[in-house]
């Protein structure tokens, strides 16, 4: 990296930091720092949704994916776009006028208070999971092009990330998302044709590629739908995603965020697909294709534009992270905190709790990306860990009023297990029916119970 880099990256960063500090001036009371007080606009919850979705997997993951089986693994992203227009017609409309603040709230109104619980600890979990996937990225990309250790490059991109999101809460983390969003296409734009550009014409692109690779079907069908399912259980219960709803100024605008990401992922999941074969034509034999996308901007851009990728980036995982961070934060302080540790809390307390558990859960994301060295499967085990258990009670929930509580108890303990059996030893060790994607047969098995003891006869003697 030359100097018009170096000055680039330090200009974004430190733009996001001015941003940042900005919006932690405004923070007068933790519904401002927790929902913007209900205020977000079209605009605003649209493109900071967007941001907050195009993450590490999402780039680098997905890209990594492309580079080792094709096209398909651009489906990574793609899958995304259904599950964004149906859950923008489904549940957004719903769930913004309920006026809650979280999903387990709403839980522990329609259910109990325990499940409210299990749930929010089980979402905290999957989220700190989830933000070590953006930690990874960050520093990997800093270790390739800066030289700087990993460990040292996590450390930096956490700090990075906290310096806005514990101060200014929603406010400042949609605010750099805009901006973020905005950094992260031009990147794209700017990377895809001039990787192209490197290998010759788009005709001798093509043909650089093997003719497997160009095909949408190296997946099967089963894994793509356990994507398409991973992410309408992601999006519809989902913190990070939802507190835009939430915050949405009224229902419409809570709608429209879900349709405009849905139609950005169009473009992206196509842009991502570019790349991977760019990186498999390149960069052919890597032995970690993680490190694809670094290592691209390194060989294809010129002095001036490795700056402004790199930028692109770090704006996507911080786009993730700093969402999940407030996520994960707003989880404890509203449906742990202020229930079972501090009942009478000021709001001036609830303010600062809420700052200190976004700090925590920031360290354990980077405690967790030591465990876990690949970034697909550190966003499907998250997901596992609360969406697909939490799915069908949510969404049978807000429109059937005779599922039960106890119902509901037992439907998200039997997908917990079965998810967590299937994940670590039926899909390793068997075929058929036993050996389909874990958040199939969890989810799967949750629904079974849910119309089993709603609907079978002895329901209404044992179970009310």
């Amino acid at each position: 990296m030359n100097i018009l880099d170096i000055i680039g990256l330090v200009v974004f960063f430190l733009g996001i930091a001015l941003i940042g500090y900005l919006s932690t001036k405004k923070i007068k009371s933790s519904n401002q720092y927790i929902l913007a007080d209900r205020k977000l606009t079209k605009v605003q919850a649209g493109l900071s949704m967007a941001a907050s979705d195009m993450g590490g997997s999402g780039i680098v993951g997905a890209s990594a994916y492309v580079y080792a089986v094709g096209l398909s693994g651009s489906l990574w992203n793609l899958t995304a776009v259904p599950a964004f227009f149906i859950l923008g017609f489904l549940i957004t409309k719903k769930l913004r006028s309920l006026e809650i603040n979280t999903v387990p709230e709403f839980i522990g109104n329609r259910y109990s208070g325990r499940l409210r619980l299990f749930t929010s600890i089980l979402h905290i979990l999957g989220l700190s999971t989830m933000i070590s996937a953006q930690f990874l990225v960050s520093a990997t990309a800093i270790n390739v092009l800066l030289g700087i250790p990993q460990d040292l490059a996590l450390i930096i991109s956490l700090v990075v990330v906290l310096l806005y999101t514990a101060g200014g809460g929603l406010i400042a983390v949609v605010s750099t998302d805009i901006v973020q969003f905005i950094v992260i296409f031009l990147s794209m734009l700017i990377l895809v044709p001039m990787s192209i550009n490197n290998i010759g014409s788009f005709s001798e692109f093509i043909n650089s590629v093997p003719k497997d690779f160009l095909s949408y079907g190296q997946l099967g069908f089963w894994t793509p739908f356990s994507w398409v399912l991973l992410c309408i259980f992601l999006y519809g219960t989902n913190q990070t995603y939802l507190q835009r709803v939430f915050a949405s100024k009224d229902v419409k605008t809570a709608s429209f965020s879900f349709y405009i990401t849905g139609f950005v992922y169009i473009i992206y999941g196509i842009l991502i697909g570019f790349l991977g074969l760019s990186m498999y034509v390149l960069l052919p034999n890597l032995s970690d294709p993680n490190l694809g996308f670094a290592l691209l901007i390194k060989k294809v851009l010129p002095g001036g534009l490795t700056g402004i990728a790199l930028g692109g980036l770090f704006a996507a995982t911080m786009s993730t992270a700093d969402s999940m961070l407030l996520g994960a934060s707003s989880l404890f302080v509203n449906d742990i905190y202020r229930n079972y540790i501090n009942k009478d809390a000021s709001d001036k307390k609830i303010l600062k709790a809420t700052r200190i558990v976004t700090i925590v859960v920031a360290i354990g994301g980077i405690i967790i990306s030591k465990l876990f060295d690949n970034l697909v499967d550190i966003v499907y085990i998250a997901g596992l860990l609360y969406s697909a258990v939490v799915f069908f009670p949510l969404i049978l929930g807000l429109f059937n009023e005779k599922i039960s509580s106890t119902t509901a108890e037992i439907s998200v303990l039997v997908a917990f297990f079965i998810g967590l059996l299937s994940e670590f030893y039926l899909s390793k060790n068997f075929d058929g029916l036993l050996g389909l994607p874990s958040n199939i047969l969890c989810s799967a098995a949750g629904l079974i119970v849910i119309l089993v003891l709603t609907y079978l006869p002895f329901k209404k003697s044992t179970l009310q």
